[in-house]
């Protein structure tokens, strides 16, 4: 028979009382990894363009805000870093929604009652940040930035 290597266990030990888990010690750290993992890629978003840094960091609690302006094919470039891999088209066809339902990018559209001075090109792509119940499933937006779209570009 050959002995055990260090910090292995000998075939047919039983396991020690001490050593048993119920799993109760991930179900407690899951919402926490879970929360970190999508912070992360927040912050991995927010690298790559000052207008995605804008969306992540929001307006100081505001709901709509103005994230800076950019032609349409950078707004839709910005839109696709935004929901991310696995995203999907909303279910009203004017956008797409991320993998996990948290963030949606809106495509460019005309908003002639926005007023001249929050929407100069009258022209507005929107990048919204959602908020899911973890119990009920409700979503709750918490935040919606407004890309200016230059017109004729």
């Amino acid at each position: 028979m050959r002995a055990a290597r260090p910090g292995k266990a000998k075939l047919n030990q039983k396991a020690k009382p001490g050593n048993k888990t119920s799993g109760a010690e991930n179900t407690a750290t899951y919402p926490t990894l879970k929360n970190d993992l999508a912070q992360q890629n927040l912050n991995n978003i927010a690298k790559q363009d000052p207008r995605l840094n804008a969306v992540v960091k929001g307006d100081n609690g505001k709901l709509n805000y103005g994230v800076g302006s950019g032609t349409k094919a950078e707004a839709d470039h910005l839109g696709n870093i935004w929901v991310g891999d696995g995203a999907r088209p909303t279910k009203d066809g004017t956008g797409l929604m991320s993998a996990d339902g948290t963030r949606v990018y809106r495509f460019p559209k005309g908003k002639p009652n926005a007023p001249a001075l929050v929407n100069p090109t009258g022209v507005q792509a929107n990048f919204e940040t959602f908020q899911i119940n973890s119990v009920t499933g409700q979503k709750t937006k918490i935040g919606d930035g407004h890309l200016n779209v230059i017109v004729g570009e």
